[in-house]
């Protein structure tokens, strides 16, 4: 029997964090299994099968890159705004980054973007896939 296979298209499926708080930090993303906490809308022509094998490459590359995708985010920079009505952005150095993905948030809300494009067959996944993330938290 041959296995099955799935071309991927360069698809996109974005998982969407909401009312994640009450001492939940930035860093506490990237210990969690995505897809427990998030919510997830499929295009409406896919299979059972095609969203299994998408959910199960969501997970597996969060687990293998979310620390990464985390650091390299917050590192190429951050937009913020006070209760003042003052805001503006700033680069990220290491011990911001640290301070930032430690410090407990009130809520924390965002988007994580996954895009697939390849063919999964009986070796796994065969191609290149992007992640884009938008967080925002609130200290």
């Amino acid at each position: 029997m041959t296995p099955p296979r799935l071309t991927f298209n360069d698809e996109e499926l974005t998982l969407t964090l909401t009312g994640m708080g009450g001492g939940w930090s930035f860093g506490h993303l990237r210990e969690i299994r995505l897809l427990d906490h998030a919510q997830v809308h499929f295009p409406s022509s896919w299979s059972q099968f095609q969203m299994d094998v998408a959910l199960h490459l969501i997970d597996t590359t969060w687990r293998l890159r979310g620390d990464l995708i985390l650091r390299s985010s917050i590192e190429s920079g951050l937009s913020y705004s006070l209760a003042d009505g003052t805001s503006g952005t700033l680069a990220a150095n290491a011990e911001l980054v640290e301070h930032i993905l430690q410090r407990p948030t009130v809520s924390l809300d965002g988007y994580v973007n996954f895009r697939f494009d390849g063919e999964v067959g009986e070796h796994g996944f065969t191609g290149t896939s992007a992640v884009m993330l938008g967080l925002r938290g609130r200290f």
